[in-house]
């Protein structure tokens, strides 16, 4: 799976060190409200909105945050603005997320933006992706298309399978470019990708990929990925209708 991309906070399970006798407890991660305290921040929509100004870069992503998930709707130009003049591409995905949580089109806009520039981290360019598609955007397509043809990490590669996977309709101008890079996972150096392009393949319902599925499961090495790969034909094959990838 992909290393995620920090978008609120970096969340690290501490265990301590404890005596044999005792039990290890792992910590929960921090909350919002906890980080925003640590910082001085009060955690009301007057001392949000003023958060969104504050000098320090991850204060103002949480401002953001909290206030989408507090659905400080009043809020949306305040935090348009906070965008529009924000450097850090972190926090300009927090904040372009927290706009889209509030139903603004600028947080649309900007996440696409995010997605496209080819100068950002993968990880971040995936994360962008995932929260347009979780609200049935998929403007972003191309871009996640792209990153899987090109990407050399196995976990950015699963990350961009698992973000098609969820589509649930793929544009006919796009099918054939999507189908086309789906064959070629199939083939990918590493298992788990493999594995996952099979899956994808399934999900989608691309039963033109049945025959490079097949020759997949014939020439794959790893016997835990066959099987993986051969439910996924048995599903694929299953499939009464159309998938994503057909369906236009």
């Amino acid at each position: 799976m992909r290393i995620g991309t920090l978008r609120l906070l970096l969340f690290v399970v501490l265990v301590s060190a404890v005596p044999r006798d005792r039990t290890c407890v792992a910590q929960a991660p921090p909350t919002i409200e906890a980080e925003l305290s640590k910082y001085g921040v009060p955690v009301t929509q007057l001392g949000l909105q003023s958060a969104l100004k504050d000098h320090r870069p991850q204060v103002r992503g949480l401002a953001a945050s909290k206030l989408a998930a507090m659905k400080f709707t009043a809020s949306v130009p305040l935090i348009v603005k906070a965008l529009e003049g924000e450097k850090y591409p972190l926090v300009k995905f927090n904040m372009a997320a927290a706009l889209v949580s509030l139903n603004s089109q600028v947080g649309n806009r900007a996440l696409l933006h995010i997605c496209d520039e080819a100068s950002l981290p993968e990880g971040l360019r995936l994360d962008a992706a995932s929260r347009l598609i979780d609200v049935g955007d998929y403007g972003c397509l191309p871009s996640v298309d792209n990153i899987l043809r090109k990407a050399t990490d196995p976990s950015i590669k699963t990350a961009a399978l698992l973000d098609l996977a969820r589509v649930k309709v793929i544009p006919a101008a796009l099918a054939p470019r999507i189908h086309n890079t789906l064959l070629a996972s199939l083939q990918d150096p590493v298992s788990a990708v493999r594995q996952f392009a099979s899956e994808c393949i399934a999900t989608l319902g691309d039963k033109a990929a049945a025959p490079n599925l097949q020759t997949a499961i014939a020439n794959e090495s790893d016997e835990m990925t066959r099987a993986h790969m051969e439910e996924s034909l048995r599903a694929l094959e299953s499939q009464s209708s159309e998938g994503p990838l057909n369906r236009n």
